[in-house]
């Protein structure tokens, strides 16, 4: 057991402190956090009751969210961001394009931000709704709900043309119904 968390600590531990960091957290308050969470565990390996828990990753990301948000810093609007400087080609816009994320994230509440760090890390729908001690429908809700605010806050990404070589677009119609 004691190799088992090991590894499960060297696969997820990066990607806790990922998980922590969109909820808000700098990277070193989420690496606090993600510690907090791994330390628990260990615990529970050391007490013998690590078998008991039916999703570790989404169990060790939970705890480490609730201790972040328990000992949460105060957060700098991010109109309050120093600007960055962009080292290279590429970067700047990188840069601008997280900050953007960062400032839609901040738009989400609590829970909703929450959810949507739980999907991006493909965590089941059913073990956010246990961990969060919400019904699975309050998760998709919620999950809607932040895909909905990203959508209005943030840029579409640079629209791919799916269509077949030698057709030519004719414009916008309702319903996106060619005539």
């Amino acid at each position: 057991m004691r190799q088992d968390f090991l590894d499960f600590f060297d696969t997820e531990f990066h990607l806790v402190v990922r998980f922590v960091m969109r909820d808000g957290a700098s990277l070193h308050d989420a690496q606090d956090a993600a510690q907090q969470g791994f330390l628990q565990g260990w615990r529970m390996v050391r007490e013998g009751t690590w078998e008991q828990i039916r999703h570790p990753r989404a169990w060790v990301r939970s705890v480490a969210l609730r201790n972040h948000r328990a000992r949460r810093r105060v957060e700098v609007p991010v109109r309050q961001l120093p600007e960055a400087v962009a080292p290279g080609t590429g970067h700047a816009e990188l840069t601008e394009q997280a900050r953007d994320l960062i400032a839609a994230l901040r738009l989400l509440d609590a829970d909703a931000r929450a959810v949507l760090a739980f999907h991006l890390d493909d965590i089941p729908t059913h073990a956010i709704a246990a961990y969060q001690s919400i019904s699975e429908q309050r998760a998709r809700d919620l999950l809607k709900k932040a895909r909905r605010t990203l959508r209005k806050h943030l840029p579409a990404p640079p629209h791919r043309s799916a269509r077949p070589a030698g057709t030519t677009e004719t414009g916008s119609h309702e319903g996106g119904r060619q005539p």
